[in-house]
Parts: structure tokens; sequence; C-alpha cells
């Protein structure tokens, strides 16, 4: 019995130094500073952008962008009323839910057509070919949408005005693709130059958004807008003469990408403020072993800040695989007294790769479109598309994504480093033009 009593209260003894050792790293984690890369790189995140125009915000055309009859200055208002209400709404307590604009039942509001020219979709023109009429009829009075679209790329910026906040909503992006199957259904009907036209504005706008959105959804959606529209350019200069008259809009949208189209450094901005009001909600008060509000948004603000690095800059530059700086490790001294922070971020971490992955492809979509334009000034000597295409100048010259020949002949390749859908095929392709087409 004695014996038993000795190996209880040896467990005991046990038990207590261990609970006393995790008090003690629990106690020096939630003593430890922030580290001072992550205080920089909060300090980064936070640096508003300057010298922007509020009239050239896109923010207000696209949040009402579904309703007809506003013209601009009526929108400005009614945009800066929803502000107001969102506003009021969050700083209730306890917050109230707000989801609808003041526009809504007040004006007109447009369904966008959708069901054709998708992200899978292996040719927009022979989507829109098969559903001719079902095309028309989606776009049946969607006159004034279409214009608000073209209006978009006046434009140089895009910044949300709502307050950041985890319930922050979102403008109607789906409508962004609205004018893809317009474009190909007006060249099926022969009206080619106001198609490319229209193809070469909605590339513009996508281009700008890229660039200059402070939203990582919106910068990802412009690259889609971008990207969809240049593939569409080249199924469409495919099925044109070498005579037909190309917009001097097109060689304008088709310069080559630059990299702070394809960085994401300022859309990541955007999100770590949109990420920020979101860790601040959580119960940091109630949880303060496992959770601490500033630690949390300086670990955040060194995780997305890592797409502003410049390796990452010149790894866009040369078109390599953007490969992103490790994130710090959870298991570590930091972490013992975040845990819950910890965690989040480490969840949330490899996503991120995947959206750079997909701007970069979006440039290369863009670059596989100016080189088709390129090529169509070439003169054919007979050699082939491959042997002029080897001539293409510098800046739309992949070394690391080298040009490819179809498997038809018919067009040219590069590989994808990012899969948008597990249906999305491998390559990013483009279409030859006609002049060039294998007899």
């Amino acid at each position: 019995m004695l014996n038993g009593m000795k190996w209880v209260a040896m467990t005991l003894l046990g038990l207590g130094a261990l609970v006393l050792l995790v008090l003690l790293v629990l106690l020096v984690s939630w003593l430890l500073p922030v580290p001072a890369a992550e205080r920089a790189a909060l300090a980064a995140m936070d640096t508003a952008p300057r010298g922007q125009v509020p009239e050239r915000n896109a923010f207000p055309a696209l949040w009402l962008l579904p309703y007809d009859g506003i013209d601009p200055a009526r929108m400005r208002a009614l945009t800066a009323q929803d502000v107001r209400d969102f506003a009021q709404a969050i700083g209730a307590r306890p917050p109230q839910a707000w989801t609808t604009s003041v526009a809504e039942g007040r004006y007109p509001k447009v369904t966008a057509a959708h069901g054709w020219c998708g992200r899978d979709s292996d040719s927009c023109l022979d989507e829109v070919r098969a559903h001719a009429q079902e095309v028309a009829q989606a776009h049946r009075g969607h006159d004034g949408l279409h214009a608000r679209i073209r209006a978009l790329g006046r434009n140089d910026h895009y910044r949300t005005l709502f307050a950041s906040d985890v319930s922050m909503p979102f403008p109607p992006i789906q409508a962004l693709m609205e004018r893809l199957s317009l474009h190909a259904l007006e060249h099926v009907r022969g009206n080619s130059t106001p198609a490319l036209q229209g193809v070469c504005e909605d590339i513009g706008t996508g281009r700008m958004l890229m660039r200059s959105s402070d939203s990582l959804l919106l910068a990802m959606v412009g690259g889609a807008m971008a990207s969809r529209n240049a593939a569409l350019f080249t199924e469409i200069l495919s099925e044109l003469p070498a005579d037909a008259p190309v917009p001097l809009r097109c060689q304008q949208a088709l310069v080559v990408p630059t990299v702070a189209e394809l960085d994401l450094c300022v859309p990541m901005r955007g999100e770590f403020a949109y990420q920020r009001s979101a860790t601040a909600r959580l119960p940091d008060g109630h949880s303060r072993w496992l959770y601490d509000t500033e630690k949390t948004q300086a670990r955040n603000a060194a995780l997305l800040s890592r797409s502003c690095a410049a390796a990452v800059r010149q790894q866009i530059r040369e078109d390599r695989r953007v490969a992103l700086a490790a994130p710090p490790s959870v298991w570590s001294l930091q972490c013992a007294a975040n845990a819950v922070g910890c965690m989040l971020q480490d969840i949330a971490g490899p996503a991120y790769d995947e959206y750079n992955w997909r701007m970069q492809d979006a440039g290369a979509q863009l670059r596989l479109a100016a080189a088709m334009l390129w090529l169509r000034g070439q003169p054919n000597d007979g050699k082939g598309a491959m042997a002029t295409l080897a001539r293409l100048p510098d800046p739309l010259h992949s070394a690391h994504r080298p040009l490819q020949p179809s498997a038809d002949g018919r067009g040219v390749q590069v590989r994808r480093f990012a899969r948008p859908s597990p249906d999305a095929s491998a390559m990013i392709r483009a279409r030859l033009p006609l002049a060039w087409q294998p007899h």
C-alpha cells in the first residue's frame, strides 16, 4: 500500500510539474513582443494608396451596375447612402444585418445573362453559335447594362467605400462577364469589328481591376474578365481575313502586362483590412491564453505581404511560377499563447499561392493574345507559325513557358500554373490567326 501511495504521489508531482511547465511556456509566449518583421509588415499593409481622384473610382458604378436609369450623380448619392446605412448597421450594439441597397425596388434591375463562355469553356464562339437564339434572347433589354459595363473602363481604380467588416457586401461581380457572350454573338452575326471593340474594352476594364483594386476578389475577377476576353479575341481573329480591320483599342488593351498588374500587392492590402475586421470580432478577452488580436493581425500582415516581396516581382517578371516565402511555423513559442490565431493563419496560408498563380495565368493569356495580334501582321513565308513566333519580341516571350503548338495545329499553348477548377485544361490556349491556320 505504501508503494502504491508513493506511486500516486509521484504521479501527482509529475502532473503538477507538467502543468507548471505548460503555464510557464504560455506565460513566456504571452509576454513575447510581436516580432520586428511582423511589425514592419503590419505597417506596410496599413499604408493607404495616394493620389486617387474619387470621381475615377469604379466602385459606385460597379456597386449599382444591375440597376437601369441612374445617372452618375445620382449613382454616387445612392452609394453614399448605402455606405452610411451599412456603417450605422455594423456600428449598432449588437450589429445589425444589412444586405440591400436603397436602389432596390426603386429602379429596374437587370439579371445578367449567363450559361455560356464560362471559365471551363473550350470555345466561347462554338457555344454561342450552338445557342445563338437563346443568347440573343438573354441579352434582350440589356442595352443599359451593356453601356454601364463599357463605361467602367473609364475609371482608373477600384476602392470599396464600405467600412471593412466581416459582413461587408460585395458588388454583383457576376455581371462583369455579361458582355462576353454578347461579343461572341456580334461576331457570329457578322459584326466582327464592334465585337472586337467590345472585347478589347472589357480587357481594359479587367486589367484596371487587376492593377488598381483594393479587393483580392475584384482583382481576381478582373483577371478572369481580361483573360476570357483575350481568349475570345484570338477566337475571333482566327476567323477573320488578314485585311479585316482590328480596332485601335485592341492595340492599347493588349500591351504586355506589367508586374504591377500581376503581383497582387495592392489587393492584398485590401484583403488584410477585410481580414483584420474579422479577427477583431473574435472573443479575445474570453480566451486570452489561446488568442491574441494584435499578434494574429501582425502575423496575418506578414502572411499577406509576401506577395509584395521583391523576389515575387522578379519571378513574375521572368514568368516563373511564384513561390511565396514559407509562412512561420505554428510550432513555435510565439504561437503557444496564440494557438487559435496561428491555426487560422496556417489554414489560410496555402490559398495565397493559388491566387498568385491564377493571376500569372491571366497574364499569360494576355501575352498569347498580343502574340497572335503580332503574328497576324507578319508576312507568311510558308515555314509555319511556330517558326515565325520564334521571332516574337522579347516582352512577349517566356523562357519558362515556351509556346507549344496545340494538338490540332490550329493554335498555340503554354502550360497553366493554376487549375481554377478540376475540369480546367492544363494548358492556356490561343487560336492562330486565319492566315496562319493549316490548310
